[in-house]
């Protein structure tokens, strides 16, 4: 991993980029705990309402993607936390919300298999922006949340 120093670096960098994303997102929320080195987001399902929180641990970020994972908003682990459904439209070929509950995408390292995730067909963590699936492409923060919104926007709904 690299220095955190160098990813509070990285992440000022990227920063203003998501804090203007969100300004232009209605509904979206954004703190960033520098000491953490976590993005965490609040947003609501636009087809239901369910509240979720959304935490990316940036640690070792942009060696390594970082790991996103739904959280319940009143705290607590990500296995209790609301997820979204996976849904589909013809201009979006796939969705990243996965089954298991992982944002399934090459810019989350907790879906490459050494993280338990169900992709070991994308190589190594530290190549993830190379990794070409044909739905989902972001190589920034602010793309990311980006990516997520498209997919949050044809979701019917939440997973049981």
């Amino acid at each position: 991993m690299l220095p955190a120093v160098v990813t509070r670096a990285v992440v000022s960098d990227e920063f203003p980029a998501v804090l203007a994303w969100v300004e232009h997102h209605p509904g979206w929320a954004v703190e960033f705990d520098e000491e953490t080195l976590h993005l965490v987001l609040r947003v609501s399902h636009p087809a239901t309402g369910t509240q979720f929180v959304i935490d990316a641990d940036l640690e070792g970020y942009r060696a390594v993607p970082p790991a996103w994972r739904f959280l319940p908003a009143g705290g607590g682990e990500a296995a209790g936390a609301p997820f979204p459904q996976a849904g589909t439209h013809p201009l979006i070929p796939g969705s990243i919300f996965h089954s298991n509950r992982v944002i399934c995408a090459p810019w989350n390292r907790l879906a490459y298999k050494e993280n338990n995730g169900p992709h070991e067909d994308w190589g190594a963590l530290t190549g993830w922006m190379d990794v070409a699936v044909g739905y989902t492409k972001a190589d920034a923060l602010a793309d990311m949340l980006s990516q997520i919104d498209v997919h949050l926007a044809v979701s019917p709904g939440v997973q049981p």
